[in-house]
């Protein structure tokens, strides 16, 4: 129950890195570096546990797919792996769209890797843009 309760507060953390952003471009603080490396851990944590809670279900071979299915749902990205198996040609949704993808990019590992990186660098991204925009209000006052 305190995984899901944490997996949970995920949601909110790209407003709460906005707010930092912001707040700290008055205060001149830069703290960007730490918000890239919690959301990828905070990910890399979702992704390890979808996959060990596969295997220990009893995915065999295919807790990798399994797990990532079961994270990419966990972080609510089920829909950006419906649009990309669509653009590449299929139909398929849910997990089987992710499993399609999972198998595009060259499998679980290589999937994993996309999922943490890419969550790190959406946190740096959205704490930076904020951080700028409190840059350019502040030098109005």
């Amino acid at each position: 129950m305190k995984l899901s309760i944490c997996l949970g507060v995920q949601h909110m953390e790209p407003l709460k890195d906005a707010i930092d952003g912001f707040v700290d471009a008055i205060t001149e603080i830069d703290r960007s570096g730490n918000k890239a490396l919690k959301a990828g851990t905070g990910t890399a944590v979702t992704v390890g546990s979808a996959v060990t809670s596969a295997a220990v279900a009893g995915a065999g071979s295919l807790a990798g797919y399994a797990g990532m299915a079961s994270a990419v749902s966990t972080m609510g990205l089920g829909g950006a792996t419906t649009a990309i198996a669509g653009a590449m040609g299929s139909s398929v949704t849910g997990a089987a769209a992710t499993a399609v993808v999972t198998a595009a990019v060259g499998g679980p590992m290589v999937m994993g890797a996309i999922l943490i990186s890419g969550a790190g660098a959406t946190a740096y991204g959205v704490y930076k843009l904020s951080n700028w925009a409190g840059k350019q209000i502040k030098t109005l006052w």
